[in-house]
């Protein structure tokens, strides 16, 4: 059950230029937006009307470009505190130091810190909404709550889901049975018991939510997920309504991976999640790079959505996604910006940036548009791939007041030729000057408005020291395991396959 926004003062916003994602982008006009209990009420000159009859008072954004609030459509919070950490390292062995599993247990407050973090990081780049695929080992209710309240604290808007998987780490990773020394393979071929993670979930899934956190599905990957447990999750998506998000394709061994495990299904992923009733509009896939055509072309039949990482991807060696594919198949295109230890950065106009030059390398020369699609991506794609295509990303009447403000006097956009081209291109976190959610300023002068984070700033360094030191215990425990997944790896990537996404082109 979703709560109802938080109240806000009404405003009338005056004198900005205002970028419609369905309307002229190179071009846009200077349009009054009023904004009443949290929703956009009017445009234009009504906008003025209404204002000038309720007696509102108006902000000035002359010199300003009002565009909607940016979404995140694949993020985890789990390891803010490790960016910054790696480098050079491939998509599975990057696991072996990031993810969560491999720690002791956090402290609530580290929990709390980092999920503080990494939302006003977001905020203070124009994202407005994120998608949180959250690892909470052990279904650990009070680190939920420290989420929760950490997005509450910040003021965004999310759509958090727990991760979940209910495979052995040796039966997901290609290679690993038989590659690995017997040892390890014994170590880690043990499924994990979820039946906790299950019921917190379908706990969450049945209660109350705040007033800007929704709570969604997100199984790891398809590999890492038994069909039963799929099951669960598509019969849980139906009762609730509940988008699902999940890792589909993001490395080529996990292509190669498919292609062995599920002969039942032609060696694909997308089938698979079909049979088991997950394949339509509530489904979004993260990355989707090393897929075919005919599966590209099956998601957009069923109108599913794919959430694209670029930075992501080619930090963690994973290669490149057909974006023009997609874009052409009828799939809803939504952005990410992934793990801040995969990624570094919550940094949305790098994501679009990357999104548009890949797509431009994927069209015909001399074809245009990329800067375009990437914008509506970020914006349309993002909220229709979180189930809220209805009520965000865009700036209508009826929609949520969640807006970035820019400041065009910023060299990129001087002089002004096309706003959208010099938005996507040249843009950067410098540019925003405000961020509104829900009618009310969380971002004012480019710094998060409310929340304090200056004086938390020993304090998260103070945990991330105690992260760091459990850093080197986890490095000296899998470097061995590390070494023999990097040949894995290594034989993968020369390993036949249909397709290669290594080649920019393609």
């Amino acid at each position: 059950m979703r709560g109802a926004d938080k109240a806000a003062p009404d405003l009338l916003l005056t004198g900005g230029i205002v970028l419609h994602p369905d309307g002229d982008l190179d071009n846009p006009q200077v349009e009054s937006i009023l904004v009443r209990d949290g929703r956009i009420a009017a445009l234009g000159f009504e906008a003025d009307q209404q204002a000038q009859a309720g007696g509102i008072a108006s902000v000035d954004l002359t010199g300003k470009l009002v565009t909607p609030g940016f979404v995140n459509a694949h993020y985890h919070s789990h390891d803010v505190l490790l960016r910054g950490s790696f480098e050079g390292l491939p998509l599975d062995v990057w696991s072996l130091y990031a993810a969560p599993q491999q720690y002791a247990r956090r402290s609530s407050r580290e929990v709390y810190l980092r999920t503080l973090v990494g939302a006003l990081e977001c905020l203070t780049s124009g994202i407005t909404t994120v998608q949180d695929m959250v690892a909470v080992v052990n279904a650990d209710r009070e680190h939920c709550d420290a989420i929760v309240n950490a997005y509450a604290d910040s003021g965004i808007r999310v759509a958090v889901g727990i991760q979940a998987a209910d495979l052995s780490p040796v039966e997901a990773a290609y290679g690993w049975r038989s590659h690995l020394p017997e040892a390890d393979v014994q170590r880690l071929d043990i499924a994990p018991d979820i039946a906790r993670t299950r019921q917190l979930i379908e706990e969450l899934l049945a209660g109350d939510t705040g007033p800007r956190l929704d709570w969604v599905l997100a199984p790891s990957a398809p590999q890492r997920c038994s069909e039963d447990m799929l099951g669960w999750v598509a019969d849980l998506s139906r009762r609730y309504d509940a988008q699902v998000f999940t890792h589909v394709y993001e490395a080529k061994i996990q292509a190669l991976l498919a292609r062995e495990k599920y002969g039942r299904d032609e060696g694909s992923y997308i089938r698979h999640l079909d049979r088991v009733g997950l394949l339509g509009p509530r489904l979004t896939i993260a990355h989707g790079v090393w897929i075919t055509a005919s599966e590209v072309a099956a998601m957009g039949a069923a109108g599913a959505n794919v959430a694209l990482n670029p930075t992501s991807n080619l930090k963690l060696r994973n290669g490149v996604a057909p974006i023009r594919s997609y874009l052409d198949s009828g799939v809803g295109v939504a952005i990410g910006c992934d793990n801040c230890s995969g990624n570094d950065a919550q940094n949305i106009f790098e994501s679009m940036k990357l999104f548009a030059l890949f797509s431009g390398l994927q069209s015909a020369a001399g074809v245009t548009g990329a800067a375009k699609a990437a914008f509506r991506s970020a914006t349309l794609g993002g909220a229709r791939a979180l189930g809220r295509g209805q009520s965000s990303g865009a700036l209508r009447p009826g929609f949520s007041a969640d807006m970035v403000v820019l400041d065009l006097n910023d060299p990129a956009f001087v002089p002004r030729n096309s706003i959208v081209n010099q938005l996507v291109y040249g843009a950067t976190p410098r540019s925003v000057d405000q961020v509104f959610v829900a009618g009310e300023m969380v971002v004012s002068g480019g710094r998060p408005a409310q929340s304090g984070l200056s004086g938390l700033l020993s304090e998260v360094e103070a945990a991330a020291a105690l992260l760091r030191r459990d850093l080197s215990e986890v490095a000296a425990r899998n470097g061995s395991l590390a070494e023999c997944c990097l040949r894995i790896h290594k034989q993968g990537e020369t390993s036949p396959f249909e397709l290669d996404r290594f080649h920019l082109l393609g």
